[in-house]
């Protein structure tokens, strides 16, 4: 089993990783929760009570950093529902938060498995970028990490250039870019190709698997978001392929970039900037800072079957 520290702004996709890891592999050591598609204290209990309707009440939640680093707070309950998780009527749980400095909890778990975890990060990256503040030796204490962020030469979705997760934080994002470990970059250029076929939907609509029903009792809201896109009720699968990819990261081919994230621009802020001239030799070492890994081709049938796999459905 892969070792996961899940960084989350915990609403549906969110929601959708968290069932994908655990039908999947993973091993959650903790899970950390910050800022994002809902503020930090409502996407810490919807971690909490996701993790506790697949059974894993022994995984500790950490609430961390309440807003970016250096802009207002913004959050997207249009996209999530006002509680997160598609104002579906899911009972919250009750079990209390484990703690409330998620950024200090990611640096303790790395010196205390020193190579072992792996860290997922499918929210803004404030947690993490406050982790690298206080151990800048993070890199060399993780085995890797794998981010949902990005917008690499397509448009954001959060702005006209920027991807929701590096857009909320974009100073949180660089810092995490220019830190000298290997960083996936699962952006908007690989995350659009997963559009859920009817076939996978209605597997999941008619599965008797507790799993299924949950999913899909959150999915209304998110399909209906997704409907004026693509002319159908569908989704896309963002913070599930990040999950997928950490546990397999077979399921795709790769390719290195040099990238920033634009900071200054009135309608670029937030946009990560990749180099795609190919004047220069590609990098090869993805530990060197500014340098990404991205998705180059995505084996988009097998990732949907282990999603439904993931539920029973």
């Amino acid at each position: 089993m892969t070792a996961i520290i899940l960084d989350c702004d915990t609403g549906i996709d969110d929601s959708m990783a968290i069932v994908h890891g655990a039908g999947n592999g993973a091993r959650f050591v903790a899970c950390t929760v910050t800022h994002g598609n809902v503020p930090v204290h409502v996407g810490a209990r919807n971690t909490v009570t996701v993790l506790d309707l697949l059974g894993l009440s022994d995984v500790p939640v950490h609430a961390g950093a309440a807003r970016p680093m250096a802009q207002p707070l913004l959050t997207a309950e249009w996209v999530h529902g006002q509680d997160g998780l598609g104002d579906a009527g899911i009972q919250a749980s009750d079990r209390e938060i484990a703690g409330d400095l998620a950024a200090a909890e990611i640096v303790r778990l790395a010196r205390l498995h020193p190579g072992e975890l792996t860290v997922v990060a499918v929210g803004p990256l404030t947690n993490i970028g406050l982790a690298l503040l206080l151990e800048p030796r993070l890199p060399e204490l993780v085995r890797g990490i794998v981010l949902m962020g990005g917008a690499v030469g397509v448009p954001g979705n959060a702005s006209e250039l920027g991807e929701a997760n590096v857009w909320h934080d974009p100073e949180a994002a660089q810092l995490v870019i220019d830190a000298p470990w290997d960083v996936l970059l699962v952006g908007l250029e690989t995350t659009m190709r997963t559009v859920l076929p009817d076939e996978a939907l209605q597997r999941i609509a008619t599965s008797p698997d507790p799993r299924a029903q949950f999913v899909w009792r959150i999915l209304h809201h998110y399909l209906g978001v997704y409907e004026p896109m693509f002319g159908r009720r569908t989704c896309v699968l963002h913070d599930p392929l990040a999950m997928a990819l950490a546990l397999e990261p077979e399921l795709a081919t790769y390719r290195l970039l040099r990238a920033g994230v634009e900071l200054r621009g009135e309608r670029s802020r937030g946009q990560v900037v990749a180099d795609l001239r190919g004047f220069d030799a590609p990098p090869t070492d993805p530990r060197e800072p500014g340098v990404v890994r991205v998705v180059d081709v995505l084996d988009v049938s097998t990732f949907h079957e282990r999603f439904l796999r993931a539920m029973g459905a």
